[in-house]
């Protein structure tokens, strides 16, 4: 597989194999909580690949969760912000097929909503077995950047009240919620004093 920029050209699109979230290949995990008292981080990365073509020369949108190569440039922007999240705590990040820069590139508003459902989907299968295997006694904390902020963002519009419920803040980095995505979501709530919990941030 190389990567590499091409227009659009192709009336069907090349959708990657989607992950199996029971195989730990799938995951990035650092497990530091030795005590009890620490959190469970559920982190959502970014956007890293570019569009690609496939062996026989295909475009493709998303990220590849099957290809090492795509899997090692998520666990670069995880890694680092597993050396401060996991400190004290159990760190979960899935990788998942995000939509390419170029996707993004676009900035057509439809295109991009179209692609981000797949990807927004696999983080909610994610999600769903992270939290069918997870000690729901334990605070929860939801963070992501850029399209991973979108992905918490959706992630508050999907969980459930049980859920939310051990929710101690969710963080939204380099990606907007606006009022639209207030009014869909109680879960959703603006922190005004450092205390506060169930907020994003």
């Amino acid at each position: 597989l190389k990567k590499g920029k091409t227009a659009e050209t192709q009336s069907v699109e090349v959708i990657p194999t989607a992950p199996d979230y029971a195989d730990s290949t799938m995951w990035f995990v650092t497990e530091n909580d030795s005590t009890g008292t620490g959190a469970d981080v559920f982190y959502i990365v970014s956007t890293w690949e570019l569009d690609w073509l496939t062996a026989d020369g295909k475009i493709c949108h998303y990220a590849d969760v099957q290809n090492e190569e795509h899997r090692n440039d998520m666990a670069k922007e995880i890694s680092r912000i597993a050396e401060y999240m996991a400190q004290g705590n159990n760190f979960y990040a899935p990788y998942y097929r995000h939509i390419t820069l170029d996707s993004w590139a676009t900035r057509n508003e439809d295109t991009i909503h179209r692609r981000a459902q797949l990807a927004m989907n696999d983080v909610k299968q994610a999600f769903d077995h992270f939290l069918s295997r997870r000690d729901n006694s334990r605070p929860l904390i939801l963070a992501g950047f850029s399209q991973g902020g979108m992905a918490v963002v959706e992630l508050l519009k999907y969980m459930g009240d049980e859920t939310y419920n051990h929710l101690a803040a969710a963080y939204v980095l380099g990606y907007k919620v606006t009022p639209q995505d207030t009014a869909q979501s109680r879960h959703i709530r603006a922190a005004h004093d450092s205390a506060d919990v169930g907020v994003t941030i």
